[in-house]
């Protein structure tokens, strides 16, 4: 990628202490990042949990550095909980807090260089306010932090003005004479966020953009819900909705997949996994894929189901809807989301009020040809993608 935006002088170092899992976003978006931005700087480091499996670090080239923050409220399965990781909100801002000082110190970084988080977490913005003295010390090094509403909340357990204490910690940064970068994943966000901070906030969604997929099977009419399975997600509203689609669709055209929840929450909800799994075709996978797994899943399908609550996603964008809309599959869901309002704009799937409206998209979508589907999500695609390389070069800026 070029531009005239090169840095090369500097160095970047995008960091996520939260990139622990062999699963979910955070490899990827590391591996996105580095992709999508390298080019700008003379050397980037990836920075994540010392916690990673040590062959996926080694593939992604990711430094082992961070300690895990989050035990507590999003444990790391089989790990020495006591003896490897603060629990009190007082150890975790301690050890947060030396991690980046050693950080510094350790790269040597200086005036020259850029400290990247790309979905920034609670504890690390915490640690880069107390750090202000320190980070001004070694030269005042730009900060690039975007927020997603999800990681950098992790603090509410402790503060009950969650939205507050991220505000008055970003501003410290600022009023220390920190360049401060800020970008946010929906515009939503953004806009929140330039209210209380009185700057311009670009909007930075996941950049994972993958090349469109043809659609693969015009006899089967196939509608996924990808992403470990969560209440939140909607999982429990797919019974209901599958059952009423089913009714309406007794050939069996239409079918479904969907991820299930983690066992920890499935053990509550067996009987109504058994009712899904009756269900006449529903395929059920597991709550956690591989990458390769997944993405076949999006490529397989015709149609992407996000019934997503409202509440919990009311700042938030979908890692799920940009696979959808890259891939050139339209998507599905509830008003209310951050994320609908990029569909809305985008024109990259359709916005519903209640289940039955839900139920009449899905019967519509599947009567409609696979050439208006195709023609209709290569617009919405491209639409997205200059959008999105845009937004990264005013986020740079």
């Amino acid at each position: 990628m070029s531009s005239g935006l090169d840095n090369r002088a500097g160095r970047l170092f995008i960091c996520d202490p939260v990139c622990a899992f062999t699963y979910g976003h955070n490899v990827a978006a590391m591996r996105n990042f580095n992709r999508y931005l390298s080019g700008y700087f003379s050397e980037t480091t990836l920075v994540g949990c010392r916690f990673l499996d040590s062959d996926i670090a080694a593939e992604n080239a990711i430094s082992r550095e961070f300690s895990y923050y989050y035990q507590d409220i999003m444990p790391l399965r089989g790990m020495p909980i006591e003896d490897a990781m603060p629990l009190s909100h007082k150890d975790k801002l301690a050890v947060a807090t030396r991690d980046l000082v050693e950080l510094i110190d350790r790269h040597h970084v200086s005036r020259l260089d850029t400290l990247c988080y790309p979905s920034i977490d609670f504890y690390s913005l915490y640690a880069l306010a107390e750090c202000a003295p320190h980070l001004i010390a070694a030269g005042a090094p730009t900060l690039m932090v975007r927020l997603i509403a999800v990681m950098e909340n992790a603090g509410s357990f402790v503060f009950r003005e969650q939205e507050a204490v991220v505000i008055a910690l970003i501003q410290r940064l600022r009023d220390a004479g920190l360049v401060v970068k800020l970008a946010a994943e929906t515009p939503r966000y953004a806009e929140y966020l330039a209210e209380n901070l009185d700057c311009f906030v670009p909007v930075a969604a996941n950049i994972d953009v993958r090349a469109m997929v043809p659609l693969s099977n015009p006899e089967v009419f196939r509608v996924i819900c990808p992403g470990s399975a969560r209440y939140d997600k909607g999982f429990l509203e797919l019974l209901e909705i599958f059952t009423t689609i089913r009714r309406r669709d007794p050939e069996l055209k239409i079918q479904f997949q969907t991820q299930i929840m983690p066992d920890h929450d499935m053990q509550n909800q067996l009987s109504y996994l058994a009712k899904l799994y009756a269900l006449p075709g529903v395929d059920l996978l597991p709550a956690q894929l591989p990458p390769q797994q997944l993405e076949a899943m999006f490529d397989e399908s015709d149609l992407v189901f996000m019934p997503y609550a409202a509440d919990v996603y009311e700042m938030r964008g979908s890692a799920v809807f940009i696979e959808a809309i890259c891939v050139g599959r339209p998507v599905i869901a509830f008003d209310g989301p951050a994320f609908a309002d990029q569909i809305r704009y985008f024109r990259g799937g359709k916005i519903c009020q209640t289940k039955q409206d839900m139920v009449d998209e899905v019967i519509r979508y599947s009567k409609t040809s696979p050439y208006v589907r195709s023609a209709r999500a290569r617009q919405a695609r491209e639409r997205f993608v200059r959008d999105l390389e845009n937004s990264y070069r005013e986020w740079m800026n």
